[in-house]
């Protein structure tokens, strides 16, 4: 049976859909099939970061026009497939929330990989969440800031009553700042164990504009060994990091001042 993680969070803009992408390119590196959807219909942008720009079939085309899951299933690397949920506002108009079968969709998808990551869009939205798969796991996802914080604490309030699975809370783009909450003051708001901590690393957002993962253009970044210990400790993996390779850096420097070559 496929494992379903979701990656939630009650605010926008904490870097949710570029950790979803980074995690399901580290659990690939450890054997796994992985598939992921991003269930925003309408600002959805999974695709986009993921290189897959216009797709022929997408999400839209399976609620709206004859078309299967199966039809946009997109394999980007080795076991990593993609459902592009699409971004044409003329299917949308189409498309009622209220009557999508998510379960449905989410379990045809999973067929086609090990872990199903799931790219929960911001804020409420009781449709998808209750009709998310019964062993759903869910990861939320919040930054330093009050609102973010405050945001999480809804999301992990709704989980609970909907009786879903809460793993934890993923403190993503951390930086030390003493006007921030601490992982520890999140911790106690939250009610709920800190899984991970993601520093800040200006370079996610470079290696997204490639459509890579920053996992795969600078493994031994402390953003790219976290995310790795993230997906290590959700599949029960053991996992060492990469350290800076010196001698590729000075080589660098010497560039730079002109004492090597280009």
């Amino acid at each position: 049976m496929p494992r379903f993680v979701a990656i939630a969070s009650g605010k926008g803009g904490v870097g949710r859909t570029s950790l979803t992408f980074n995690l399901g390119v580290a659990m690939s590196l450890f054997g796994e099939k992985i598939v992921m959807l991003d269930l925003d219909l309408v600002m959805a942008n999974l695709d986009v970061i993921t290189g897959l720009l216009n797709p022929d079939v997408t999400l839209h085309d399976v609620l709206v026009r004859d078309k299967s899951i199966e039809d946009c299933v997109y394999e980007i690397e080795n076991d990593i497939r993609v459902i592009p949920t699409g971004i044409h506002f003329e299917t949308l108009k189409h498309i009622n929330p209220n009557y999508i079968s998510w379960n449905k969709i989410i379990k045809e998808g999973a067929n086609y990989g090990d872990v199903f990551l799931m790219d929960i869009p911001a804020g409420i939205n009781t449709n998808i969440f209750e009709d998310l798969p019964e062993d759903t796991e869910i990861l939320i996802i919040t930054n330093s800031t009050m609102t973010s914080v405050a945001d999480a604490l809804k999301m992990r309030i709704l989980f609970n009553e909907l009786d879903i699975n809460i793993l934890g809370f993923v403190l993503n783009m951390w930086y030390d700042d003493k006007f921030l909450l601490s992982p520890n003051e999140i911790e106690s708001i939250l009610e709920i164990p800190i899984i991970s901590i993601i520093p800040y690393d200006r370079e996610m957002e470079r290696s997204l504009a490639m459509g890579r993962s920053l996992v795969e253009v600078n493994p031994s970044s402390p953003t790219s060994n976290a995310i790795m210990q993230l997906a290590a400790d959700l599949l029960g993996e053991t996992y060492e990091a990469i350290q800076p390779d010196k001698q590729t850096i000075l080589n660098r420097l010497k560039k730079f001042v002109g004492l090597l070559p280009e």
